[in-house]
């Protein structure tokens, strides 16, 4: 047996000691910093709220936005049960902003926006006398610019007042319905 005197045992233990320590935080020091072992980190858990579904309660707003005549109005939408149990994200696949629409929710509601590159209705429906060939005739569009004649009275231009034919050339005959505009050709027959 060899003999070892014991305050060197202590020695040569603190030393394997100390080395051991030194090359463990060698070793961990390069598996970190030059990938020497794969990473085996296990991924985090991500807690996400569950995407809300579209059902039979879920209150829908559907809004039509008229681009020309810079108008919006709400709508029926007619298609609810086409896209009850569907997520948002669905709805936004079957309208998508490729075909004009926006979908999104406000306040629990879900919100469908579709944009429109024409005139409304109701502009479309406008009515507004003007002078065609000597008589009065009544146009119908979205404005002076936009309308396409739509049929000639029997009323002469030349016969109506003064205040009457500046009115019409001015654009101030434009309506809204055709019982107004019918009102008022009728107060016109006079003149006939």
């Amino acid at each position: 047996m060899i003999a070892i005197n014991k305050p060197r045992i202590g020695a040569y233990l603190i030393t394997i000691l100390v080395a051991s320590f030194a090359m463990g935080y060698g070793l961990a020091y390069l598996v970190q910093t030059q990938n020497i072992w794969p990473n085996s980190k296990k991924p985090a858990v991500h807690i996400t709220e569950p995407m809300p579904r579209i059902t039979e309660n879920t209150p829908i707003l559907f809004k039509k936005e008229y681009i020309l005549s810079a108008r919006v109005f709400e709508a029926e939408f007619t298609d609810k049960n086409g896209i009850i149990g569907m997520s948002l994200a669905q709805v936004r696949e079957k309208y998508s902003p490729a075909n004009g629409f926006s979908v999104s929710w406000q306040d629990k509601t879900l919100l469908i926006l579709q944009k429109i590159n024409d005139w409304s209705p109701q502009d479309k429906g406008k009515t507004r006398l003007k002078k065609y060939r000597e008589m009065v005739a009544v146009y119908r569009g979205p404005d002076s610019h936009n309308d396409t004649l739509w049929r000639v009275t029997a009323i002469r231009f030349d016969t109506l007042p003064a205040q009457i034919q500046k009115g019409i050339e001015d654009g101030k005959y434009e309506f809204m319905d055709d019982q107004a505009l019918n009102d008022t050709l009728e107060n016109m027959d006079e003149y006939i």
